[in-house]
Formats: C-alpha cells, structure tokens, sequence
C-alpha cells in the first residue's frame, strides 16, 4: 500500500467514526429498543382461582399460557385485602402505612371530597416516572384511587368509570379521556379489552408505552357475583361440581356480627350477602364465569400485541390487586369481613405472571416470596430505569428472578389490614392486632397449610412469636409515616372500615381524611 493511499483509507475511517458519533449525537442510532410495558392487573382474583396455580375447575387457558411463556411466581402476597390500598402500592412501591390509604375508597363520599382529589399525587408513581423518561402512558379501567374524572399521576391516556368499584358489570358511566358515555350493552370486561386493544392497534412506535390494564373482574362480589351470572360463559359452568370451592360451615365470628345490635347497616347488608353465596352452586358458576370471562380479553389484548408485531418488545407482567375469599374458612368475599380482619392466604397470595420472549427464560417457576411493593421497584429496575428511586420503599428489584438467577432474596413479606398486621416468612404466617382490638394469630404453614388451626397459645412457638413480633415492630419502625400509620394514633386518607374503632382509640375527633396535597414533582 503506498503512502497516498494509506492516507485515504485513514481519513474513511476517520469520516466513518465521525459520521456515526454524528447519528448517536442526534439519536438516530440504538443499541436496544426501549422496552413496552404492558401491565394487567385483576380485581379480586386469588391465585388460587387459576388454572395454572392449579384450578381444577376453572378454564384460564390465556393467563396459563402466559404463565407457560414466562415466570410464574408461586408466592406473591398483596399488601392489603382492600383495592385502593394495593393499587396506591403498585403505583408508589410503599405501605398503606406510608402512602395513607388502608382501605377502600367509599364511592359514597366522593362528593365530599375535593373534585381534583387525587390521593397519592404527593409521591413519586410508577406512570409519571415513566412519562418523565420518553414513554406513552395509558390507564383503561378500574382507578379507585381518588377522584375518576381526568388523567392522574402521570397518564396521558385515560379510561375508566365513574364509579370506585363495581356496582354493575352491564351499566356503567364511562370517563374516556375529554369524553363521559354510558356503556349499557356489553360486559365492562368485554369494554376495557376493547379499548386495550384500540389502544395497542394505533399504537404508532415513536415512544414505547406503558400501558395498565386494569380489569374489573372477576371480583367476586356481590351484588355482581351472587347467584346466576349475565355473562356468555356461566352456562358453560352451570352444573359443575367446584372441587375447588370449600363447603364448610358459615364463620361464627360473621353469625356473631350478625347477632350484635352495633354491627352497622353496611356489614350486616356485607353479612348477609356472604351467608347467601356461601355454598350456592348459582355463585360459584357466575365467579368461575368471570373468571374465564377476564380470560378471554387477556387473550384478545396479547393476540393484539402479536397482530402488531409487539410481542418480542413488550413484558407482559400480569397480576391481581389482592384476592376474596370463595368458601374458605366459611367466608366470602374480603378479609374486612369478619372482625378483626382475616388476612389468610387465599386473599393475600395473588397471581404474579411475567413474560418477555427472547428475555425471560420460558417454563419458570419461582418460589421465592414476593411483597407487592417490590413490583415498581422491580419493573423501573428491568426498563434500566436507574435515576431515581421509590424514597423509603421497602421493596426490592426481583429482576434477577426474571433472568433465572439464584439469588439471596426476600426471606419474608408484610402486609397490613388498618387493626392487623402480618410477616409472612417461608413457614409462619403471624398477624399481630392493634391493642383491644383482637387477638394474634400464628400458623405454622409447613404442617397448617390451610391455616385452620392457631398456635399462636402454644409454648413450643414461644420463640416463633417473640421472633416474628419484632421483625415486625422494626418493619413497621421503617416503613410508616406518623401522619399515615393507624398504630400510632395517625389518620387514613379517604375512608376505612370501622371508624369508630379509630374513634374509641383516639377520640371522637378522628375521622379519614382527603386533602389535596402538592403534587409530586421531578
């Protein structure tokens, strides 16, 4: 090669190292794509109403694929058995001792709150952190977390009801986006996966989204889920046996509710309901119908994705606010049922599914305890999201899960139900209650699975108890706020339960608060 000709192939490669350093200065050039989100979340739904956590009677072919594509986990707890508290974790990744929020929004004060209330707006969310860094973010569904009537917490694109929870699965008011509808002649399951799959058909490619699909089903229920169902699968389910639905005497502690004259109107209409689902056939085919309903439109929504050329580029993270009970323990419906709370395993252990081919490993299964605040955590870990952090959340990134890595991971989980709170390890589920309000309750689950028999009395888990009692009182030492935490005199945004509880322990002045505090910022 001669000396000119050195010189010429030298500069190429000089404008060739420019011109590329030129696109990545612009953004032209990616070493990865950004990675698509789409979140499902279920409402009410146990893990044990599923066929691949080993529902015999109920048909989830859809969701049990989803499980055979990715990383099924076995062991997810919800954070609490009431849907606005978890909800408020999935969007904060903190406890309902420090978001404010320990039980329902009760649709009937949502005219004395404040019309913009929006009640985890001072945090830092899930969707606004994702907007601040380039994604498209919708929400279809269920909110429940404040005030319906515009996007919140960083969605751009928003479709819900006007309602906090179901009241009617046929006859809704729909906020859709600048537009308010009713929707009267299909399933509001069967709308939401319409609206998800519109969104995903349009979906344009310039930001990747993310999307929460937030269904309002199965929900087990009443008045949606007592006796026959209007759906076009509970025909199908009209007859069945329902192994796997319990058939056991109604729990005393509801019969003693029932017979006490302070019971208020709202649990003795709850009450009633329950004793009339508990062992009806009617019942048990209309929850097993909305479950193989929710199904369905999970189908539809993952078809839609790979119609569009979506799949490879999208984690599919499925999961459920927190499950209901369906004849366990002789009870329906949620933990806030009987009094004190009842924070058993078919209520707390949800279903938790991730799929991302090419990404995660096909075929997993893990075991591994998962809290429901470790969800945002991990899912700003996975999208390489490494800026910012959930302040004082105690969950932790399980992304080394997804990559099926052996790690050194959560040795117990914790959740909270206003008067009770929970450590659940790898053997004992504890709950302690808030003074005179009940008693504790230890089960060791390796020889109790069904958690049928309390030894919290028994000397030989003395130790148990003393060692579970403070892994929980440091837990809650740091993850609570003293504006928020129930124990120690503090206040619940929105509404909860029994109030007069609160009130007997603190005064005639104590009542739930909703006030518009200032909105996070970055």
């Amino acid at each position: 090669m001669t000396l000119v000709s050195a010189c010429i192939s030298s500069m190429k490669q000089m404008f060739l190292i420019l011109f590329v350093l030129m696109l990545c200065a612009h953004g032209s050039v990616a070493t990865e794509p950004p990675v698509n989100v789409l979140f499902i979340l279920t409402d009410n739904q146990a893990a044990s109403l599923i066929g691949s956590y080993n529902n015999p009677d109920i048909r989830t072919p859809n969701i049990d694929q989803l499980a055979h594509d990715g990383i099924r986990f076995e062991r997810a707890y919800a954070v609490n058995g009431m849907c606005s508290p978890t909800r408020a974790t999935l969007m904060t990744g903190l406890m309902p001792s420090q978001h404010g929020i320990h039980s329902w929004l009760d649709d009937a004060m949502l005219n004395d709150w404040p019309r913009n209330w929006s009640a985890v707006a001072e945090f830092r969310t899930l969707p606004l952190t994702l907007r601040n860094r380039g994604y498209q973010t919708a929400m279809i569904g269920k909110w429940h977390l404040g005030q319906p009537w515009k996007a919140s917490l960083g969605y751009e694109y928003w479709v819900t009801f006007t309602d906090g929870h179901t009241v009617d699965f046929w006859n809704n008011n729909i906020i859709d986006n600048d537009l308010t509808y009713p929707v009267k002649d299909r399933h509001i399951v069967d709308f939401f996966t319409e609206k998800a799959v519109d969104y995903i058909n349009s979906y344009e490619g310039k930001r990747p989204f993310y999307l929460q699909l937030n269904y309002d089903g199965p929900y087990t229920n009443p008045p949606t889920n007592l006796g026959p169902a209007r759906n076009r699968f509970y025909p199908d389910y009209v007859g069945t046996d329902f192994e796997s639905f319990p058939r056991v005497a109604v729990h005393p502690n509801v019969v003693e509710q029932l017979l006490d004259p302070a019971t208020s109107p709202f649990f003795v209409e709850k009450l009633s309901q329950l004793i009339a689902m508990h062992n009806d056939p009617a019942t048990m085919a209309n929850v097993a119908s909305q479950n193989t309903l929710v199904d369905e439109g999970v189908g539809r929504v993952l078809a839609a994705l790979e119609k569009n050329g979506l799949t490879e580029n999208t984690v599919v993270i499925f999961s459920a606010d927190q499950g209901n009970f369906y004849g366990q323990h002789g009870l329906w419906q949620h933990t806030i049922v009987t009094k004190p709370a009842s924070m058993f395993e078919t209520a707390m252990n949800v279903p938790l599914i991730v799929r991302h081919p090419e990404q995660i490993k096909a075929g997993q299964v893990s075991s591994e305890l998962i809290g429901q605040y470790d969800i945002p955590v991990t899912i700003l870990d996975y999208l390489s999201v490494t800026d910012v952090e959930f302040d004082n959340s105690p969950g932790r990134s399980f992304t080394p899960l997804l990559r099926g890595e052996v790690v050194n991971w959560n040795d117990a989980v914790f959740f909270e139900q206003e008067e009770t709170r929970c450590v659940r390890t790898d053997r004992y589920a504890y709950c302690q209650r808030l003074r005179t309000t009940g008693k504790p309750e230890l089960y060791d689950t390796l020889k109790d699975p069904g958690q049928n028999h309390n030894v919290h009395a028994d000397q030989v888990y003395a130790e148990v108890v003393e060692r579970l009692e403070q892994r929980l009182k440091e837990f809650f030492a740091a993850y609570s706020d003293e504006e928020y935490d129930l124990w120690q005199g503090g206040v619940a945004k929105g509404s909860v339960d029994r109030p007069e509880m609160f009130r007997r322990l603190y005064g005639d002045d104590w009542r739930a608060l909703a006030i518009v505090k200032p909105a996070f910022e970055e």
